[in-house]
């Protein structure tokens, strides 16, 4: 595996974040950018008709990118010598994880460095954003959030034969990938190396619960019990027969 950090420019900012401003989507994924961006006003922006708001985001968050245009390249060289110094050690925990060879799969990874306080992948692309915040040791257990996606998804679908479209938020698929991260980041070798070990997957499946149990006390259970492909088979059915359940803890 291998990632390459770069600093999309302003425009790639700001087409990402009206993605998680977008009607329907949750105060979940819109309340960062006004928590990190106090000078824009959150009433207005929402008054805005859609067409107008690149307009105004452009100008609020326009002067914080050239502000921090140097320390953006400055964070893209550590992030890159973050990776570079820890690769070895992440190879080796997912390929364990995963049973196969690591070394040889997404040599082709591009992370974006980015003003987006949501930090979402794209799959079919084989690239992932990062907040510009970041420090280096954690823009690397951001990564290796999303590496878990890319490699679990590579796997599901040469094992199930479906396509990537089905591993999309809302879907099921999606879900219970975002479960199964836990387990696979617990693992003592890539805990070690990243800071957000205590919140690796989204905050309220640390408080969902399915007939009682918590859901990543299952999750782990049955990670640790199973082979992977296994793993996915019986997990995916579980989350199936609780789908009702798990959704209504969902934000």
């Amino acid at each position: 595996m291998d990632l390459t950090f770069q600093d999309p420019g302003l425009e790639y900012s700001l087409a990402h974040i009206l993605d998680f401003q977008a009607e329907g989507m949750s105060d979940y994924w819109r309340d960062g950018l006004f928590l990190f961006y106090p000078q824009l006003d959150r009433a207005h922006f929402d008054a805005l008709e859609a067409g107008a708001r690149p307009a105004y985001l452009r100008e609020g968050l326009g002067a914080v990118y050239r502000e921090n245009r140097a320390l953006i390249g400055e964070k893209r060289a550590a992030y890159q010598a973050c990776w570079k110094e820890n690769r070895p050690q992440v190879e080796e925990a997912f390929s364990d994880a995963f049973g196969l060879d690591t070394r040889a799969l997404f040599n082709g990874l591009t992370v974006s460095i980015t003003l987006n306080p949501i930090c979402p992948r794209y799959l079919e692309e084989r690239a992932f954003d990062l907040f510009y915040l970041n420090s280096p040791q954690g823009a690397l257990g951001m990564s290796l959030h999303e590496i878990t996606h890319f490699l679990w998804f590579h796997l599901w679908q040469n094992r199930f034969g479906d396509t990537p479209a089905e591993y999309e938020s809302p879907s099921l698929k999606w879900v219970f990938s975002e479960m199964a991260a836990a387990p696979i980041l617990g693992d003592r070798r890539l805990s070690a190396l990243n800071p957000y070990r205590d919140g690796c997957v989204y905050d309220y499946f640390y408080t969902m619960t399915v007939e009682g149990t918590p859901v990543l006390d299952i999750m782990g259970q049955m990670y640790r019990s199973l082979p992977i492909g296994e793993f996915m088979e019986q997990g995916y059915a579980w989350c199936l027969r609780h789908e009702g359940e798990i959704r209504g803890q969902m934000r």
